[in-house]
């Protein structure tokens, strides 16, 4: 299977932010992308310069936000209406975890789990330092560190709750169906991966993968924690096609801290697929795809559109390091 994904996969694949209002930075921000891409035409515009002037080919999709994610795949529909020309899909998947009843996927003991498997992997004091300069997790927190879900504020799983995990099929099924209609072909099931990796649950892992693979032919998985999660999958025998996770200079949301992370995806045989380049809109121009393409020598990036100029600038950009 990785010679067929290392076949298919681009240089660079088109992200869904800001699309869907996600700056990255600010909810000033995120209100102007809201106001700038409220319509499919101002984000099917885009995708119908960048296609037709770069040749991109595969676009990200989403579930999570149903109003503005079916807008964005009307806008991909149109753009290959337009274009004449096909366009991947890669699309996320939430896996609903469940625990006594309530999904947990988020949930804050699920925060706190991961972050206290971040602190024993690294030590108190290089997490903490990590945490508070990583300004996407100040984004995700409100803009407020007081947000900080942690093992001192909130009590972890242990490893006898998490023996009572176990995964909403139905719910999975609803979230797939949302695609209906979507050629899709790469399923990203989520980072819960990392809470289920973390709490040693590789049984729920094997069993959703291969639920999922009954229903496409490629599956990846998104992680948010590749400096533990990758070698925990690769040491359980996990058959999973590739890895999307963030990568970028600044380390920003690579956990549980971008040295562990780095080690991992260079040391992994599977096809990594890496996001986040620009930091949240922090760190611009070719400088972001050096770090992405020549320094862990990945080959396959997604990247944020936004507006024409936005994402004329970064095609440039990492085209001039991927030459």
């Amino acid at each position: 299977m990785e010679k067929t994904i290392n076949s298919i996969l681009p240089n660079l694949i088109m992200g869904l932010h800001p699309y869907d209002g996600v700056s990255y930075k600010n909810k000033n921000i995120d209100k102007k992308n809201l106001e700038l891409f409220k319509n499919t035409c101002s984000v099917s515009k885009v995708y119908e310069y960048v296609i037709k002037k770069y040749n991109l080919s595969m676009a990200q999709i989403d579930h999570m936000n149903p109003r503005l994610n079916r807008q964005h795949i009307q806008a991909l529909q149109e753009t290959e209406n337009k274009t004449k020309k096909k366009i991947d899909l890669l699309a996320y998947i939430l896996i609903p975890i469940k625990y006594e009843n309530k999904i947990i996927s988020y949930s804050k003991r699920s925060h706190a789990t991961l972050f206290h498997a971040d602190m024993n992997h690294i030590g108190y004091e290089k997490y903490i330092n990590k945490i508070y300069k990583d300004e996407i997790l100040k984004y995700n927190l409100e803009g407020d560190y007081n947000n900080l879900i942690t093992s001192n504020n909130t009590k972890p799983y242990t490893e006898m709750e998490s023996e009572n995990f176990t995964i909403d099929y139905s719910l999975l099924e609803q979230y797939i169906g949302f695609f209906h209609g979507c050629d899709i072909l790469i399923a990203d099931p989520g980072a819960e991966i990392d809470l289920l990796a973390i709490t040693g649950r590789f049984d729920l892992i094997k069993e959703y993968i291969n639920f999922l693979r009954k229903k496409f032919k490629i599956v990846i998985t998104s992680i948010h924690h590749a400096g533990i999660t990758i070698p925990l999958l690769e040491e359980n025998n996990i058959d999973i096609d590739g890895y999307l996770t963030p990568t970028n200079k600044l380390g920003m949301m690579m956990f549980p801290n971008k040295e562990t992370v780095e080690f991992a995806v260079k040391n992994t045989n599977k096809p990594v697929i890496g996001m986040k380049p620009l930091a949240g809109g922090r760190f611009l121009g070719e400088q972001a795809f050096e770090y992405v393409f020549d320094k862990l020598k990945i080959n396959s990036c997604m990247f944020g559109m936004g507006t024409i100029e936005q994402a004329d600038s970064t095609i440039k950009s990492a085209l001039n390091v991927i030459k």
